[in-house]
């Protein structure tokens, strides 16, 4: 077998193999297809010295805090969690997502996970 032939199969191979991985975790980037599910979902912040406003919270996370995501909602969740665990540390942020995906009835994500 050629050397290009064997850069082919091999490329091949691990794109197969990252598609099926994909297919097990939430964020599914690597998916062929990452839109199919559509979540409504509305963030809300509160911090020591209040609610934060919709602007605040766009701000914070440069994520709408009320909004439709085409992708699965645990890339919102995972926006809010990096934020929360590195430069909103200190500000013992109490983060509650309120969502549904594809219809579904309403459900709750809470930061600090619980």
């Amino acid at each position: 077998m050629h050397a290009g032939s064997l850069i082919g199969l091999l490329f091949l191979a691990l794109q197969l193999v990252s598609i099926g991985y994909a297919r097990f975790i939430p964020e599914r980037f690597f998916c062929w297809a990452p839109y199919d599910q559509h979540t409504h979902y509305r963030i809300d912040v509160v911090l020591v010295d209040g609610t934060m406003t919709a602007i605040d919270v766009r701000r914070r996370y440069r994520y709408a805090s009320e909004a439709w995501e085409p992708r699965n909602i645990a890339n919102v969740f995972s926006i809010i969690r990096q934020y929360e665990s590195t430069y909103g540390k200190s500000d013992n942020a109490r983060v509650t997502v309120i969502y549904s995906t594809n219809g579904r009835a309403e459900a709750t994500w809470q930061w600090p996970e619980r």
